[in-house]
């Protein structure tokens, strides 16, 4: 809770707010004795959250879907990370000033390291937005060549393909396409998603390895499926988690407590998770 008048307030935006980010970061603060509060809230008009923000001296903002993109035109300042996104995920106010970073590309590294990712493998993304090209960056990093992306809305997959040099599987055929990796990039998984799957469910043996950004109270019905094909997987909490830590640092200027956040959550939610 706000402790006193000089406070400083985190907010994530999103259109469908859960508690993880609450739960961590504040977590995070209150272990450290940092005088930080950490509250989501949804949002329907970001014109006037951003308004809101400069006139209350909020000191920093998490962005999700759908404002990644949106928000970029409010900002004063972009991080090299968001530049080359052309999405945003954080956002840090000083002197009225706002600027955006993307963390979606630290957190995806870690989650491609956490399944041994190397150079020589292929690659499905599902989905073309924010997200999908921060996981594109991340795998550039990683010297990933082979980088197919396929989207519901096909010319916005041709536009990611184009600026980011990868090929285009349509989406009537992303059931018969084989890679070594497929990456859920869209929400389906997500509340109001939760019963759909981004690929039959039979398609999954096309794949070595599956990564999904979704974080679920349950596991999506993609990890399921892929826990019970045996095919190794990893969900949506090893990206959301590494992108928090990397938000907590922005924040506060501080390492994140890694240990006690995760400890938290597994709390919060009776979960076990341990990050690779």
């Amino acid at each position: 809770m706000i402790k006193n008048n000089r406070t400083e307030i985190c907010l994530s935006i999103s259109s469908n707010p859960g508690t993880f980010g609450e739960t961590v970061h504040n977590a995070g603060y209150n272990y450290q004795g940092l005088n930080f509060f950490y509250k989501a809230i949804k949002v329907d008009n970001l014109e006037d959250i951003i308004k809101a923000m400069k006139l209350l001296n909020i000191k920093g903002c998490s962005v999700s879907m759908p404002f990644k993109e949106k928000i970029i035109e409010h900002l004063d300042i972009l991080d090299e990370d968001a530049k080359k996104t052309g999405a945003v995920n954080t956002v840090l106010i000083k002197n009225n000033i706002l600027k955006g970073f993307n963390t979606d590309i630290f957190g995806a590294l870690k989650a491609l390291e956490a399944i041994n990712i190397n150079k020589k493998e292929n690659v499905l993304i599902v989905g073309a937005g924010g997200v999908a090209r921060a996981i594109i960056i991340a795998l550039k990093k990683k010297q990933i060549k082979n980088i197919n992306i396929t989207n519901r809305n096909l010319k916005k997959a041709e536009t990611l393909s184009n600026r980011f040099n990868c090929k285009v599987v349509n989406w009537e055929e992303r059931n018969k396409f084989k890679s070594s990796i497929l990456i859920n990039a869209t929400p389906i998984g997500m509340k109001g998603y939760d019963c759909l799957a981004p690929i039959d469910v039979k398609s999954l043996y096309n794949f070595n390895k599956i990564m999904d950004v979704v974080v679920s109270e349950n596991e999506t019905n993609l990890i399921m499926a892929a826990k019970n094909m045996k095919i190794p997987c990893i969900n949506g909490l090893h990206m959301t988690f590494y992108q928090a830590f990397k938000q907590y640092k922005i924040y506060t200027g501080n390492d994140a407590p890694i240990d006690h956040m995760v400890n938290a959550y597994n709390t919060h939610f009776n979960k076990e998770v341990v990050l690779r």
